[in-house]
């Protein structure tokens, strides 16, 4: 189960099925693709945060918040680079549309969340088993 619903992201950014050209009232199409979206999202906060919400009985609110806001910034992106997808700047300058849609503000409301990794890799443990078999005690 996603940790928000795809309704929830319908009614946040008003997104319909033929903005991504799927025929009028088809839902589920759009549904299927905001689903997926919303599973990439959840990856990437888990890997940001170096943990797997899904261990817990309830997601935070905040990290909620944090993947609906997310997705949203992946339908506008999809959106823009569907409309646009070369932009061109000044009168010389040809670019195409930012991919960052892991936006620094984002990154700040899960600071909370983050969970620091810690290598342990040049720490050795050495361990010595005494059985008692051996007599000559």
């Amino acid at each position: 189960m996603t940790w928000i619903g795809t309704e929830d992201v319908i009614e946040f950014t008003g997104v319909k099925p033929q903005t991504f050209r799927f025929e009028k009232g088809d839902t589920s199409s759009l549904e299927t693709l905001l689903e997926k979206w919303i599973l990439q999202a959840e990856g990437l906060i888990i890997s940001y945060c170096n943990y797997d919400f899904n261990d817990l009985e309830e997601i935070p609110p905040a990290v909620v918040n944090v993947c609906l806001r997310l997705t949203a910034n992946m339908v506008a992106l999809a959106q823009a680079r569907k409309d646009t997808p070369v932009i061109q700047v000044k009168e010389w300058n040809v670019q195409t549309v930012s991919s960052n849609i892991f936006s620094n503000d984002l990154k700040r409301d899960l600071t909370p969340f983050v969970h620091e990794r810690k290598s342990y890799k040049g720490d050795e443990i050495d361990f010595f088993v005494i059985t008692g078999d051996d007599d000559s005690w």
